[in-house]
């Protein structure tokens, strides 16, 4: 499965170029507050916080047709709604694995 679905974000889209890049931008701009945030609700048990940020960022990650990375946040998303922490780390660093695939896409993209 590729980082970004090309063609199912220019459907998304409407093959707009325009909106593409400024919704990568807006995403580079987003990304480091929301995984901050997500660390930070993790740290204080918040699990409320974790499942919130991280359903934030799994929507921006599909609008932006990065289904891995949507994927792992969406694991996030549920622990914190079961209020699991275990394994936390590990899909905390899944997450931001993929995320910085999309940050190295766009930067190829533009």
């Amino acid at each position: 499965m590729s980082v970004i679905n090309l063609d199912e974000l220019k459907e998304i889209m409407d093959n707009d170029e325009e909106l593409i890049q400024e919704c990568f931008a807006e995403f580079l701009m987003d990304y480091q507050v929301l995984i901050k945030e997500i660390k930070t609700a993790i740290d204080q048990k918040d699990f409320q916080g974790i499942d919130d940020t991280a359903h934030k960022l799994k929507g921006t990650l599909r609008y932006l047709a990065a289904e891995p990375a949507a994927t792992a946040a969406q694991v996030i998303e549920q622990a914190g709604r079961q209020q699991d922490l275990e394994g936390m780390d590990d899909k905390l660093a899944a997450l931001e694995s993929e995320c910085r695939k999309v940050i190295l896409y766009i930067d190829e993209f533009s």
